[in-house]
């Protein structure tokens, strides 16, 4: 009798591994029940073990099981190349819900290349094999160019296929489409309409702790669509969000207080939430902390806690804390006074563009702080920042100009021309 079941079993699995399609036929489905079995026991390891020996016989559904088990660690090791394997195969018998897990990996670049053209080709995919939860996705896509050209008119028609869907991040970008008539008709009703609907459905998400909404419902309130103005609203949403890490949060609730939109500036409140962002490491938030410290807005004065967190902003390239650094070397503030380490960093700035740089520099060349004292130097960069906007530049242009002779002032403007050229021309 056991020898009958061996046989059997033999020749159902030739019959599978001759069957190559998606479709689980009545004999696969006999072959996926002890994997399947052991999954619902809790026996991940050996559901793997069971999915894999049916995967590599062909079935498609076991090719599914093992790149998803690859993919989340269930049963095996985390291996997204071979997760990208598994799904392939499975992709190519036409399993279509291996369609979006392969362009979430090439999307990323998990396992694969980073390729957002082959992402986007298997999230059409995934959309064409009826699978609505990723036309949002494309019309991200379609509207930023990302694996394809640019096209806001098919990225509406995804964004409404989603909305109506019930997607509320589709919907507030087709109210933002419809305000601002991007692929469809400018349409004002239309895009209260689906502002509140949207605004509906980050309400839903928030109270389910989902982080990403209780920002976007903050964003809503704070501007009015979709809800009435409501600051307060706004801070406590964006206070849940932050309370729980998420650092853009943290950031917009940061510049809520450090702001004079709607309610008097709270720099203390903007300093704590400037702290919480500055100690996961944004550079901006390191850079508004350190200025606030260097200068006694909202904390204690401290220039040793505002040097060393803008040294952290300046090395992830935080441009703007440059000139403020080159302040408290030039000054001597918290720090020994260094001519040399001011210019390196008004040099710094001033190669991004900082007029306040520009003119900081002039100063040194017409003081001699730093560098040997030079006019003609001095000139040049006065011109530069003068060029760039900066007002006070324009006191000692008239004045070290009046003080030139005619060589002297061309060659300063042929300087600054030079410098322009060279370092400004972006």
């Amino acid at each position: 009798m056991q020898g009958r079941y061996l046989i059997l079993l033999l020749v159902l699995a030739v019959m599978c591994g001759c069957a190559r399609t998606a479709q689980v036929n009545g004999v696969q489905r006999e072959l996926l029940k002890p994997a399947r079995d052991a999954d619902a026991r809790g026996q991940q390891e050996l559901a793997f073990e069971l999915y894999r020996d049916l995967a590599e016989d062909g079935i498609a559904v076991a090719q599914y099981q093992v790149a998803r088990r690859y993919e989340t660690g269930e049963g095996t090791q985390v291996n997204y190349a071979e997760a990208a394997r598994w799904y392939s195969s499975a992709a190519e018998m036409g399993f279509d819900r291996s369609y979006v897990r392969l362009a979430k990996l090439y999307e990323f670049g998990s396992g694969v290349p980073q390729d957002l053209d082959q992402a986007f080709v298997y999230y059409n995919k995934a959309a064409e094999a009826g699978d609505g939860s990723v036309h949002y996705k494309l019309g991200t896509m379609l509207e930023r160019g990302r694996g394809t050209n640019v096209d806001v008119a098919a990225a509406a028609g995804h964004y409404e296929i989603a909305a109506n869907d019930g997607d509320y991040l589709a919907q507030l970008e087709l109210a933002r489409f419809y305000e601002q008539g991007l692929g469809v008709a400018q349409d004002q009703a239309a895009a209260e309409h689906w502002y509140a609907e949207g605004a509906k459905g980050a309400r839903k998400a928030a109270g389910r702790g989902d982080v990403r909404a209780q920002e976007i419902l903050a964003g809503l309130y704070l501007e009015g669509k979709g809800v009435a103005v409501d600051r307060e609203q706004a801070v406590t949403w964006f206070n849940t969000a932050a309370q729980k890490g998420h650092l853009s949060s943290q950031i917009k609730l940061a510049r809520v207080f450090d702001s004079n939109d709607g309610a008097p500036r709270n720099a203390p409140l903007a300093a704590r939430y400037y702290q919480m962002a500055a100690d996961q490491g944004h550079g901006g938030a390191q850079y508004a902390l350190g200025r606030m410290y260097a200068t006694g807005d909202g904390v204690p004065r401290d220039e040793t806690a505002a040097k060393d967190l803008l040294l952290k902003a300046a090395a992830q390239g935080e441009t703007r804390g440059y000139v403020v650094l080159g302040d408290m070397y030039a000054a001597g503030r918290g720090i020994p006074e260094n001519d040399s380490e001011a210019l390196k960093w008004y040099m710094e700035a001033a190669r991004h563009g900082d007029p306040n740089a520009l003119y900081r520099i002039g100063g040194m060349y017409e003081g001699g702080r730093g560098v040997t004292q030079d006019p003609v130097q001095a000139l040049m960069w006065y011109m530069l920042a003068e060029q760039e906007g900066y007002q006070a530049s324009q006191e000692p242009v008239q004045r070290l100009s009046a003080g030139m002779d005619a060589d002297e002032v061309r060659r300063a403007g042929q300087l600054a021309q030079a410098w322009r050229r060279g370092n400004l021309s972006s």
